[in-house]
């Protein structure tokens, strides 16, 4: 009967996937070994809140480490990176180039202008080591992020992150094993790129921002001063919770505290307008002034008198993308301008940008959809 309930017993440990029973050897229970990381060291960080959603250029990481295959290497920790961020919805446009070689900050910075992008994230490899299934695996990157306008660094950040190689545990009635990922750097590589995005998304809005279309004064007051929802508190993964983090430091970058670093993402007031402009340019049908007319009386109310906007120019996806995002500048400027002229509004509280055809509120094809996709949007910026 013992014998019975044993084999049984074994046979259900059997089903598991981590488990191997063994009639003849005490059965052996495998963990996946764990990322284990360093703390993640912010030296550089902006001091308040953006307002904008923001695109992202992301060219191939700069390996410091002298080796035989920087090309692939220099691509592929990239493109890890790249659709770890890609997955916590950081920017609502986020391109990853990988088939140029990084030649330096400048260059990318040239290239990330000419792509349209508002920041370029530059990476970096000072150190990495590749133990495959034997051996420990270890990389260390930082990540710099630059204003492509100003050419200012934003944000300067660096962890460390290691699979350690462990021994059997033998417990007499079963063994405890460790098994090493086959893919170690791309298990690491994320982690840290998951721990990176948390106070990027404390100082970002929320790309996928839906608001609602204002056709006069009242609607587009009621939106600009209306109270948002309370933000919800950023929260990290259950398997970003399982990682470890029992490395020491391995950089003497200063370590912001709590309340240098923004905790939750900033909730931005917005509307928007269906502005039309002349085919193929920026110039605005007359039409539309009404409607504009309505955005500076709201502007000049006495609740919003001095509130500093964001105009913010949308295309649809008929055309090139580089040809969209400019059109949509041209046309976010015309309206400032407009504002400036009708309306004496301070030119220095509004802020003109284009995103072109990077953020549709419809992926669909009819006229009516395009339509809906060539939009102005107004947010305010504090």
């Amino acid at each position: 009967m013992k014998k019975i309930l044993l084999l049984g017993l074994l046979s259900i440990l059997a089903a598991c996937g981590h488990i191997d029973a063994s009639l003849s050897e005490p059965p052996t229970i495998y963990h996946d070994v764990p990322v284990r990381k360093s703390s993640l060291q912010v030296s550089i960080h902006p001091k308040g809140k953006e307002y904008r959603p923001l695109t992202a250029y992301i060219p191939p990481f700069i390996i410091q480490q002298p080796n035989s295959d920087y090309r692939h290497l220099a691509n592929t920790f990239a493109e890890i990176f790249h659709y770890a961020w890609t997955e916590e919805r950081l920017f609502p446009t986020q391109e990853l180039r990988h088939d140029t070689l990084n030649k330096g900050m400048q260059e990318a910075l040239a290239q990330a202008r000419f792509r349209g992008a508002d920041l370029l994230v530059l990476g970096y490899v000072p150190y990495f080591y590749a133990g495959h299934t034997l051996d420990d695996t270890a990389i260390t990157i930082a990540i710099k992020i630059y204003s492509t306008e100003s050419g200012e660094l934003l944000w300067d950040m660096i962890q460390s992150g290691r699979i350690a190689k462990r021994e059997t545990e033998d417990y007499i009635v079963f063994q405890q094993a460790y098994r090493m990922s086959e893919g170690p750097f791309n298990k690491i590589i994320r982690a840290i790129a998951k721990d990176m995005a948390l106070p990027l998304k404390g100082w970002l809005p929320t790309p996928d921002s839906n608001y609602p279309f204002a056709a006069n004064v009242q609607e587009v007051k009621a939106n600009l001063t209306a109270e948002p929802l309370a933000p919800a508190p950023l929260k990290t993964s259950t398997d970003q919770q399982k990682i470890e983090t029992d490395l020491p430091p391995e950089t003497t970058a200063k370590q912001p505290s709590a309340k240098e670093v923004p905790s939750q993402r900033p909730q931005v007031k917005g509307v928007n307008l269906d502005i039309h402009f002349k085919f193929d340019n920026a110039i605005i049908d007359q039409e539309s002034y009404t409607l504009l007319d309505s955005v500076g009386q709201a502007m000049t109310s006495p609740e919003l008198t001095g509130k500093s906007i964001i105009i913010a120019g949308h295309t649809d996806a008929t055309g090139s993308e580089l040809y969209n995002l400019n059109l949509s500048k041209k046309r976010a400027q015309a309206v400032k301008e407009y504002l400036v002229s009708k309306w004496n509004i301070a030119p220095e509280t509004m802020q003109a940008v284009g995103y072109g055809q990077s953020r549709p509120l419809t992926t669909g094809k009819t006229a009516a959809d395009l339509k809906k996709n060539r939009r102005v949007e107004i947010r305010l910026a504090e």
